[in-house]
């Protein structure tokens, strides 16, 4: 059987820690961990659920088990990313700017009375030592300086179209780009929905306003039009030469630029 494991720790003074953070920084770690098996398996309907293995009161610590994992390494890259957030802002693989905004919201959990710290520990097996990561301030400051936003041009991003979100009367899609492994989210007119529908569970392109962020990663579309592509990935994958020069394939589509180029 394949299992994960992940340990969440809440630390603070032994009896003085709130619940109600306790909770809901577990509640976030569930919604990164299922977001970063989700990047892993975009259209998969995934069984089973994280399970509370163990719970540890010498602070507040959550042993959670998840077996029969289809992505037995969302742990990992959970621990791998915060380590990179702790080095440099910028979204690490598989982190989308959701995954980096409860960061932040895990780590506001900290300014609370009775919590000192939050950290992420993947436990050590078969001789490998244990990963460890704190979600510290260093590591929030970098995480939402990763969401900001300091470009918005026209442009294109590639990638898988995940399900469709009509809550709240927004209408809404991820792109998951095969490379990255990171989710785009974006925003859809009504005159689109039966084209997105059409193209759920394939690749597209979407046209419109693309908003990246201070390392020109992509943070969301407004999408204006959209084009459903071979499901081979294409070259480059994600951010295609439209949305690095608009101005450069003149009144070609990048796909009709790069056949041209490529002599097909």
């Amino acid at each position: 059987m394949n299992e994960t494991t992940l340990e969440v720790h809440v630390e603070g003074t032994p009896g003085a820690i709130p619940a109600r953070a306790f909770l809901d920084v577990l509640r976030t770690s569930l919604d990164i961990l299922d977001q970063l098996e989700r990047a892993e398996h975009p259209l998969a309907k995934v069984a089973g659920q994280w399970l509370v293995a163990e719970l540890r009161n010498e602070s507040a610590t959550a042993l959670l088990r998840r077996p029969d994992a289809p992505s037995p390494e969302a742990p990992l890259r959970l621990v791998e990313g915060v380590g990179q957030l702790r080095k440099a802002e910028g979204l690490p693989r598989y982190f989308s700017p959701r995954i980096a905004r409860d960061l932040v919201k895990i780590g506001r959990q900290v300014r609370q009375e009775g919590v000192s710290a939050v950290r992420f520990v993947v436990p050590g097996t078969d001789g490998a030592p244990a990963r460890a990561e704190e979600v510290s301030s260093t590591v929030v400051a970098n995480a939402l300086a990763s969401v900001e936003g300091s470009e918005r041009a026209l442009g294109s991003v590639a990638g898988l179209l995940d399900a469709i979100n009509l809550r709240r009367g927004a209408h809404r899609v991820s792109l998951y780009d095969n490379e990255t492994r990171r989710a785009v989210g974006c925003r859809f007119p009504d005159a689109l929905f039966e084209v997105m529908k059409d193209g759920l569970g394939h690749r597209v392109r979407a046209i419109g306003e693309v908003t990246r962020n201070r390392r020109g990663q992509v943070l969301e579309v407004d999408i204006r039009r959209i084009e459903v592509l071979a499901d081979t990935p294409a070259t480059p994958s994600v951010d295609d030469l439209a949305g690095i020069a608009p101005w450069y394939t003149g009144d070609q589509s990048t796909d009709e630029y790069l056949r041209a180029v490529r002599g097909g």
